[in-house]
């Protein structure tokens, strides 16, 4: 199992650490070049910005489930706060050639996410997510590891506001779509037909110009990566639902 994502989510505090390690680097390696003042903002002050969101996000996550209870709007904006400093943390340590850290940033990114959906906030830029999901489910084979992906997947997608499910929603080059039909192709790895057809059956309601082709491209998987009966069945029953719909 991936050592972040567990069955609760992607801890925020577990994320910390990583996260805390990582831009040690970042900085280290930025004082390193006595960059001249620049109109960007500097590592050092992305970091005690995210440094501000992991606080608030923490002591949320200690009194949850007590009296007190956050204002989705705020959750959602604080969320929307981390991510967007994150990534331009992200950005700085490409410039720093620190390429090796997409890893980190992605496990960070999500539990960010992961901490927004927990909290009942919306999720405004969901790019780099969509991004650090296909990383994770690339670099997975475990089935457990996967259901567990799907699930978050499925979270983020609930949580996805309305504004970025409308941009470019009919693309599939978009993040949206992308996220969707990501999400089909990690539940068709986990082999659960159940799974499969609630991931499917959603994936049509949302993207219901893109089913057919899915479904198709998935049929053509079936036999090049020799998956089992029970998967082919589900693939295939899709497959001829929607191509019969398309037809007619």
């Amino acid at each position: 199992m991936h050592p972040y994502l567990n069955s609760s989510g992607v801890s925020l505090a577990d994320a910390k650490r990583r996260y805390k390690d990582a831009v040690e680097v970042i900085i280290k390696a930025y004082d390193a070049i006595h960059p001249a003042p620049v109109d960007q903002v500097s590592p050092q002050q992305l970091h005690a910005g995210i440094e501000q969101f992991l606080a608030a996000g923490l002591q949320l996550d200690d009194v949850s489930g007590q009296s007190r209870r956050a204002d989705p709007e705020e959750v959602s904006r604080l969320g929307e706060y981390g991510i967007t400093l994150l990534m331009d943390l992200f950005m700085w340590a490409r410039r720093l050639g620190l390429d090796d850290m997409e890893a980190d940033f992605d496990t960070v990114v999500l539990a960010f996410a992961d901490w927004t959906t927990r909290h009942a906030g919306e999720l405004r830029t969901i790019e780099p997510l969509v991004d650090a999901l296909a990383n994770l489910a690339n670099d997975t084979r475990d089935a457990d590891t996967l259901e567990r992906l799907t699930h978050l997947m499925t979270k983020i997608i609930h949580a996805t506001a309305a504004p970025a499910r409308a941009s470019g929603q009919s693309s599939p080059t978009r993040p949206w779509c992308l996220l969707n039909l990501n999400r089909g192709i990690v539940a068709t790895r986990t082999h659960n037909a159940a799974l499969m057809e609630e991931v499917f059956d959603e994936l049509v309601r949302n993207l219901p110009g893109e089913a057919q082709g899915f479904f198709a491209e998935g049929m053509q998987q079936m036999d090049a990566l020799k998956y089992p009966g029970h998967v082919r069945e589900v693939m295939a029953r899709y497959f001829d639902r929607w191509t019969r719909v398309r037809m007619h």
